[in-house]
């Protein structure tokens, strides 16, 4: 009876591994931080851009929201930052907002560090107010917003957002 349980097992297992891996999770609905009624410490939800000007996450309400923690000296974050510049050349500016959070400790670095590889993704650094649900132990993290703020997805670790599988799931997204 053992024997007949390992293949089914080892299927249902490869099947939820391969989702997780597509980064195709969903996380469950959370409050939106969008919401300029939503604080988060002694104010509203803050990230600084790189020219150290505060901006609120509620700025970003009506787009899909594609957030990325990153940081120079972090190789899986180089690695897949290409694939992030592809899938923003693949989304309509109109409706998509990059969102690619530093965590170099020198502005400055991560910065000129995307200028020299010349891709056209915002830097912003962690405000006084981030939000904890973006801090996490592991970078890169990735988290897709719905126009509300709600987290659609969440991803720890490296993975490629320009496979045709993750393209589509985002333009799904943008059609809800």
């Amino acid at each position: 009876m053992k024997k007949n349980l390992i293949i089914p097992v080892a299927i249902a297992s490869l099947f939820l591994a391969s989702g997780y891996l597509l980064g195709l999770d969903q996380s469950p609905k959370t409050e939106s931080v969008l919401d300029k009624e939503v604080l988060v410490e002694e104010g509203p939800a803050e990230l600084h851009d790189a020219e150290g000007h505060a901006v609120n996450f509620a700025d970003f309400k009506g787009k899909l929201v594609f957030i990325n923690n990153w940081a120079t000296w972090c190789p899986p974050c180089v690695a897949e930052m290409p694939t992030i510049e592809q899938l923003k050349k693949e989304m309509p500016e109109d409706e998509v907002a990059f969102v690619m959070v530093s965590y170099d400790r020198n502005p400055k670095k991560a910065i000129n560090w995307m200028k020299n590889k010349r891709m056209d993704l915002p830097v912003y650094f962690p405000g006084e107010n981030f939000p904890r649900q973006f801090i996490t132990d592991a970078i890169p993290a990735t988290f897709v917003l719905d126009r509300e703020g709600k987290i659609l997805h969440t991803y720890l670790g490296m993975a490629d957002y320009s496979k045709e599988s993750f393209v589509r799931q985002m333009e799904l997204w943008l059609d809800q």
